[in-house]
């Protein structure tokens, strides 16, 4: 899925321009503010591989495609928010739609409940769930499909590390229960990258945690796959709370494992899609949309929207009943060279402070030394003076 519209030139060109240009990366999503995500320039990317999923899924074909984009073009240019450039996309997917289905007058009740069922048999009928997840396990999902909790983990050693920092009054610092064999998924998309680049989430809220750690760099080493910018914080926090050598050891230790287990493959946007169907959920009844007496683009928008942010799941899902879309990340090389040089650049400064801090204490203690042995010198040759006056 997604596979032939990434080959596109024209997306290919338009994911450059979103990577690339400040224009888009003063927007805002207010309706991220109390989901604990960055909120940052990856947003203009992944409310594009949104726009992307949602037309893959409503069109069979790209005919309408280069209308898409050029749409999608004004959109990003126009609005000041992707909050409006999400509702902008599903008014635009509606548009097309119309034309595809030929449909000149959408107040007639036979056109509208046409367009409706169209949709919603696609997007929610037929549509998929988005669970994020770290692209190291991306093969072995592949080769045995996902069955929960159950894949390579350190769950026994990260209940004893919330053991000892219970000691130092630090309850539950890993905001996860390891005894529960389930894991979430959503019909929002965006989250769904933004899950991905975080997971496991209990890991990274853990390296990330500002309670404990205090705010943030302005640098997410986490996001840019910085480890000992990562790790500043943390190491910082046990120094200052007098944890033992065992202690420190053993968490080190830990999230070095850790983060080695989670780097194995080069970190991706990577999603795993399911159907709705699979997980037997209710949705709301067509019905209630056909029957609404709201504008045809209001409708179609409000079905694209999300509406199920978490759906718990239990089972194992079968290879054959799962895809997984791979995506690159806003943070590629280039993005993240410049942060590694921004941070070197900040270690060679604390460096060359810390060498003229040494030197000038050097420098002050030679000083003193000399005017001390001046002085002396000094007074000894006043007393020298003063004998010989004296005829001592």
């Amino acid at each position: 899925m997604l596979d032939e519209l990434l080959k596109r030139k024209d997306v290919n060109d338009f994911i450059y321009e979103l990577k690339t240009n400040d224009r888009y990366f003063s927007k805002d999503l207010k309706s991220f503010e109390n989901r604990k995500m960055t909120i940052s320039n990856e947003l203009a990317l992944y409310t594009f591989y949104e726009a992307l999923f949602k037309y893959q899924i409503m069109f069979d074909d790209v005919y309408l495609f280069e209308e898409y984009m050029e749409q999608l073009d004004r959109l990003y240019k126009k609005m000041y928010n992707y909050d409006d450039i999400l509702v902008g996309i599903n008014k635009v997917i509606c548009k097309l739609l119309l034309i595809k289905m030929d449909i000149k007058d959408t107040n007639k009740p036979e056109s509208k409940k046409e367009i409706i069922k169209y949709v919603y048999d696609r997007y929610i009928t037929n549509g998929y769930y988005v669970h994020g997840f770290n692209t190291s396990y991306t093969k072995y999902i592949e080769e045995n499909g996902f069955d929960p909790e159950n894949y390579e983990n350190y769950y026994d050693r990260f209940s004893k590390l919330n053991k000892i920092f219970s000691k130092y009054n630090v309850i539950n610092i890993i905001e996860k229960d390891f005894s529960k064999k389930s894991v979430t998924f959503t019909d929002d998309f965006l989250m769904g990258c933004y899950y991905s680049v975080y997971s496991p989430n209990y890991f990274s809220s853990f390296l990330r945690n500002e309670e404990y750690f205090g705010n943030r760099q302005k640098q997410d080493g986490y996001l840019i796959d910085n480890y000992n910018l990562t790790m500043r914080r943390l190491k910082r926090f046990m120094s200052n709370n007098s944890f033992s050598k065992d202690d420190e050891k053993y968490i080190l230790d830990l999230v070095k494992e850790e983060w080695d287990l989670l780097h194995r493959e080069e970190k991706k946007v990577s999603l795993l899609l399911v159907k709705r169907n699979l997980f037997k959920d209710k949705y709301t009844d067509i019905k209630d949309y056909i029957n609404s007496s709201e504008d045809i683009y209001d409708i179609v928008d409000s079905l694209l929207s999300p509406k199920k942010n978490r759906v718990n799941c239990k089972d194992i899902i079968p290879k054959e009943e799962l895809s997984i879309i791979t995506l690159e990340g806003y943070y590629d090389d280039q993005n993240r060279l410049a942060y590694e040089e921004e941070y070197q650049e900040e270690l060679n400064k604390q460096k060359r402070e810390q060498e003229n801090k040494e030197f000038m204490n050097t420098y002050g203690t030679v000083s003193i030394l000399l005017i001390t042995g001046a002085l002396l010198i000094t007074l000894g040759v006043i007393i020298t003076i003063f004998m010989i006056i004296r005829g001592i």
